[in-house]
């Protein structure tokens, strides 16, 4: 199976234009939370307190939180856009409702998982720059690697990443048939061959605790069916539309 050059490879791009140049950008911010509060205020506190960029909305999506979140839930709604979920949609389906309530005039979405603390406040204003200076629709921090046939192929890892609104309607949104394992593989394929130059940024932005929320029986589940399903959808990703 033929892989596409991989974008990902080489230094991480740095930072190229003034911090101001793009902070006019509507950016909609979508955080997805299960059971987490304590680690959801903190990312709220730092993204609102610690952003010199203030053109952004916040939509936290919860994927049928404990009765202690619900309450927190409700005491930060109206302050921040609250979408509530009747069962657990793991990550792909939730980001994908997150992304259909964004504000019309937002060119980019930042998908970010809830145990995430915002350490820089120049956050959105280097994230821009990268996506304009690169001319890149697909921006993360760091990356991972599968192996595909012999190759290893690189992926940016999903705790935080940044589309423009083209990038995400273009590649079709968050692939649902992966629900938590893999759909940041085959949308950094997707992104690749499309032509939106995934990319990675140097400056440090956050602290990322990496709270693992999956069952043993959940996590195990959920990577049999990404096993099953992926080879089609690396396939599918890595076709050029016409």
């Amino acid at each position: 199976m033929a892989i596409p050059t991989n974008t990902l490879e080489g230094n991480r791009s740095d930072l190229k234009v003034s911090l101001t140049d793009h902070s006019n950008e509507q950016i909609t911010i979508v955080i997805v939370h299960r059971n987490r509060p304590e680690y959801l205020n903190l990312c709220l506190q730092s993204i609102c307190i610690a952003s010199f960029n203030s053109n952004y909305e916040i939509i936290v999506v919860d994927n049928n939180s404990d009765a202690e979140s619900q309450t927190f839930l409700d005491d930060i709604d109206g302050q921040v856009k609250v979408i509530k979920n009747d069962k657990n949609l793991y990550w792909s389906a939730a980001c994908n409702k997150g992304a259909k309530a964004a504000d019309k005039n937002s060119k980019y979405i930042i998908f970010m998982h809830c145990d995430i603390v915002i350490t820089n406040p120049a956050w959105l204003d280097l994230l821009l720059n990268v996506a304009e200076s690169s001319g890149s629709g697909f921006i993360g921090l760091s990356t991972q690697s599968y192996t595909v046939g012999n190759q290893d192929v690189n992926f940016l890892t999903d705790h935080l990443i940044m589309m423009s609104k083209d990038c995400y309607d273009d590649i079709g949104g968050w692939p649902e048939e992966l629900p938590q394992i893999g759909p940041s593989f085959v949308l950094t394929l997707k992104a690749n061959s499309r032509g939106f130059k995934p990319q990675i940024m140097q400056t440090p932005i956050l602290h990322h605790y990496k709270i693992f929320s999956l069952s043993i029986s959940d996590y195990e589940k959920l990577q049999e069916e990404a096993v099953a399903v992926l080879p089609k959808l690396v396939s599918q990703a890595q076709s050029r539309p016409v």
